[in-house]
């Protein structure tokens, strides 16, 4: 069967997980939404761009912000007027109808605030990719990196910044006959991710990268890369919220990489 006859007909898993991405991306708690995230850690108390209040840190590592009544943040229902402990899982209410969650654990906490009506300003309808293509589907193995591993990164804040973020495996996956060995990231605790660039970089897909996200297996284990997986980072949904990671020194691979998502498609797109 022809490359291209097989592309037409993508494999219902395929389409599952094509469904899966744009609840991600759309659903009610889809990352389009969000209008606002930052993380706390530390005790000195600190703002988080479009949330209110000081949020800090305890000694015994619980999350803490200090408001008042009149800021309009409640937590769990709760009108948030002096300083209150906020649990990991904590719904959260804001003014004009924004609403989001707390999260984390040991000291390291990530805030994210959704506005429902996010999605509609922006006229998001949908995500181009290439033609779903198995031969773009590959078996790789995880090869340990050094306990503790940072690799110095690119961030996409305004100015652009670095920072060493945890890389505690390797991703080998060869490809029509050549090894390639990726840098994986564990930006989020429990996420691996490989972000990489192309042949297609700037010239099909966005020149900042890709990303593949893979399971947190241990070193020696084999893993599915499926190209047709490859996603646009969050920072195009949200440029100012989503400061993402660019690709590691290395991170290129010397081919087109015509599989996974191109594009964001507005509704004047159409």
């Amino acid at each position: 069967m022809s490359g291209t006859e097989q592309a037409s007909r993508p494999p219902a898993e395929h389409e599952a997980w094509r469904r899966s991405r744009w609840e991600e991306i759309a659903g009610p708690n889809g990352k389009a939404k969000v209008v606002a995230n930052g993380r706390v850690a530390g005790r000195e108390p600190r703002t988080v761009a479009g949330v209110p209040g000081r949020w800090s840190v305890t000694e015994a590592g619980a999350l803490t912000v200090t408001a008042t009544a009149g800021d309009g943040l409640r937590v769990n229902g709760e009108v948030v007027d002096g300083t209150v402990e906020v649990p990991s899982g904590s719904s959260l209410e804001l003014p004009e109808g924004r609403a989001g969650f707390a999260g984390g654990a040991d000291g390291f906490y990530g805030l994210v605030v959704m506005d429902p009506l996010a999605l509609e300003r922006s006229g998001l309808s949908g995500v181009d990719a290439y033609p779903y293509d198995p031969a773009w589907v590959f078996e790789g193995r995880y090869r340990a990196a050094p306990e503790g591993r940072r690799v110095e990164v690119g961030r996409l804040t305004s100015p652009r910044s670095t920072e060493a973020i945890l890389a505690p495996v390797d991703l080998v996956v060869t490809i029509d006959g050549t090894e390639h060995v990726l840098t994986v990231l564990e930006d989020m605790p429990g996420q691996r991710l490989v972000v990489f660039t192309d042949e297609t970089s700037g010239d099909g897909t966005p020149e900042i990268g890709r990303w593949l996200v893979l399971p947190p297996l241990d070193p020696g284990s084999a893993v599915t890369v499926d190209f047709n997986r490859a996603t646009l980072s969050h920072h195009h949904l949200s440029p100012t919220v989503f400061t993402c990671p660019l690709a590691p020194a290395g991170n290129h691979l010397p081919m087109r990489v015509e599989a996974g998502e191109r594009a964001l498609t507005r509704g004047s797109d159409a």
